[in-house]
This record gives structure tokens, sequence and C-alpha cells, in this order.
């Protein structure tokens, strides 16, 4: 090979490197949580797998509870370490499933729940097990809730 050859390669090579490094960031491979501003809010459950007593505890009450869940405009995203992850019944792939895990700082190894509401904002962030009824209270506590609630008895 010939060093003018070999230099047009390794030019090649970091050109492509460098734009991958600035065009292929991790929001490529993650999901758009902005895609649920002002319509859902969303509920992260952290796990390191399904089996986890907190998860399974939450996540039966949340399967028991579905129309409430529903009239939240609740989305429930559970995240595992092993596994398949979900976004409601959907499956997520691993790497966004990672790349949410690092959005909000969740360590491995540990069970957390985050509620995010429809403004985007983190409204509750608790790394034991929380029930249903405590996560509904806070949502019907929230102006944007109330409001749905009054526009609903009318």
């Amino acid at each position: 090979m010939t060093l003018l050859k070999a230099t047009k390669i390794i030019t090649l090579v970091s050109i492509t490197v460098f734009a991958l490094s600035v065009f292929w960031n991790k929001k490529a491979w993650s999901m758009d949580l902005n895609q649920f501003k002002w319509k859902n809010r969303l509920l992260f459950i952290f796990a390191p797998q399904n089996s986890d007593p907190f998860f399974s505890a939450l996540q039966n009450e949340i399967s028991t509870q579905r129309g409430e869940v529903l009239d939240r405009d609740l989305v429930v995203f559970k995240i595992f370490e092993t596994g398949p992850s979900f976004k409601n019944t959907t499956q997520i792939g691993h790497t966004t499933a990672e790349v949410i895990r690092k959005q909000f700082d969740v360590p491995p190894g540990r069970f957390t729940v985050i509620l995010v509401g429809k403004d985007g904002g983190v409204k509750l962030t608790r790394n034991a097990m929380v029930k249903l009824k405590d996560i509904f209270a806070l949502i019907d506590s929230m102006p944007m809730r109330q409001e749905e609630m009054r526009r609903k008895a009318k």
C-alpha cells in the first residue's frame, strides 16, 4: 500500500468517526420524551429485573387499576437491567432503556420510581416502594389534573 493511499484511508476513517460522534449521539438512540409533553404524564419504574418484589407489587396495582392509570394519562415505562423493557405493553430496545436510565441518572441495581408531569418536570423520585394510590394522590393534587377533573365533571 502506498503512503498516499494509506493517508486517504486514515483521513476517510477520521472523518467518519468525527461525523458519527457529532451526529449520532445518545439522542439518536433514545426515545424522544418530548413527544409526551402536554399530553401524558410519565411513570418510570426502574428495577434490576421484572421479578423485583417492589416492581411486582407496583405492577400488580397498575394492572388492577388500569382505568385509573388511563384516566390520568399515564404512560408507564418499565426499565429493567436484564430482560426486555417496556413502554406500557410495547417492548423497547435495551439501548433505549439504558439511555433513559442515564437521562434520569438511575444507577444499576436500584429500584427507582420517577413521575414526570405533563409539563416535563420531575414530580417524584423514590428509591423505595411507593403505592400507586400515593402516586395518584400526588397527580390529583396538581393544578393541571384538577382542571382535567373539573372539565370531566361537566
